[in-house]
């Protein structure tokens, strides 16, 4: 297939220097009017895509809130409720490629290492992002996450609002950014994001050996493509124009592979991928159960990311591949695999991967995982940042 805009350096060019203005509209004037303190409160009373707006909310996050409420026309519901059932019948595996791949790969790129670690001090803390992450994949996998009373179209909200704070504190704290690597939080950055949720998962999981059933790939992206036009991702004024995302899992291999191209590097030039990277892997072995380490299970990790990973993708993040240990790599496939052919019989697979990833921000957080607005460094210790 000859290439397309998403090789075209000029076009990726431009999608770097977008932001989202209207957000940030928003942002700026809840600052300017002093309202910071009640951003909190307004945050938590919103659950749902119908949720009324609080009476004495701020006006600029009303108005916000308003403006970009609503789903975009002609969608079609049953791939999008199709798309949340294949990313819970593949529960298992997703979760092991989101963990193993898509998280290390994008820490190669230190364009969002840097926002990473502004964000948060996010080296040694990697559970905190995780469970930012596992919160919006519960939100957006649910069969009613884009009905009125589910929680898709909210979720955009809040993270675009969320984002719109990382941006201030950007411009504030690291003076450098933009001239080097374009506006904080761009269209590049979040479409290679969403990326690691969609045409990285489905990738991840044909390097297992694995296949999803007829469909399932592609309803699973349709999803992740109406949610990134929801989180802002389109010409400026035209919320309804999803011509600045990759319109099927072809266009997404092409953007993914020019977003590497252009912005990952090694470790020298980024040693905070380096540190993200390991932590992960510390943050997994914890997450193996104490007798799976026992038995000499807490080199899986370490396998399953070798096993995911190219050499290159693994020089890029400073992992040395591990080698033998067939019997592990055996014993994992094939656990893997029942898990799937479990969720292709029905749904049951998909019920237990969601109370999986619930149980997983219970345990941790209590209850569900809140996103909002930070107006300080200090303040984004202690959101959920994805």
């Amino acid at each position: 297939m000859a290439n397309s805009k998403w090789s075209d350096d000029s076009f990726l060019d431009s999608l770097r220097r977008q932001g989202d203005p209207q957000a940030d509209s928003a942002v700026a004037q809840v600052v300017a009017d002093g309202q910071k303190d009640v951003v909190g409160a307004f945050f938590k009373a919103l659950r749902a895509n119908d949720t009324p707006l609080p009476l004495d909310s701020p006006k600029p996050l009303r108005d916000f809130m308003s403006a970009s409420a609503g789903l975009p026309p002609g969608l079609d519901t049953g791939r999008l409720q199709r798309g949340g059932e294949a990313f819970l019948r593949n529960g298992l595996p997703s979760v092991v490629v989101l963990l193993a791949s898509s998280l290390p790969r994008g820490y190669a790129a230190p364009c969002l290492c840097e926002i990473l670690s502004i964000s948060r001090d996010l080296e040694g803390r990697p559970f905190d992002r995780l469970m930012g992450v596992v919160q919006l994949l519960i939100n957006i996998s649910d069969g009613d996450a884009f009905q009125p009373d589910g929680r898709a179209v909210v979720t955009a909200q809040k993270l675009r609002l969320l984002h719109a704070g990382v941006r201030r504190i950007t411009h504030r704290t690291r003076h450098g950014y933009q001239d080097k690597y374009g506006m904080p939080v761009n269209h590049e950055d979040m479409l290679a994001t969403i990326m690691g949720f969609s045409y990285l998962l489905v990738d991840g999981i044909g390097r297992l050996g694995l296949t999803m059933k007829p469909g399932e790939a592609d309803d699973l992206y349709y999803l992740w493509r109406v949610f990134a036009l929801l989180m802002g991702i389109h010409p400026e004024g035209q919320p309804h124009d999803d011509s600045l995302i990759p319109a099927d899992l072809s266009e997404a291999a092409e953007f993914y592979a020019s977003f590497v191209r252009r912005n990952n590097t090694m470790p020298r030039t980024n040693p905070k991928g380096v540190v993200l990277t390991q932590d992960n892997l510390d943050m997994m072995e914890r997450l193996l159960p104490r007798p799976l380490r026992w038995i000499g299970l807490r080199f899986a990790p370490r396998i399953l990311m070798t096993e995911l990973l190219q050499p290159d993708e693994l020089a890029r993040v400073g992992v040395t591949p591990i080698v033998g240990h067939s019997m592990v790599k055996a014993v994992l496939t094939a656990i893997l695999r029942i898990g799937q052919r479990t969720g292709e019989r029905d749904l049951f697979a998909a019920r237990i991967a969601r109370l999986l990833l619930q149980g997983m921000v219970d345990v941790d957080r209590g209850g569900e995982v809140e996103f909002g607005i930070a107006f300080s460094r200090l303040g984004l210790r202690s959101q959920p940042f994805t």
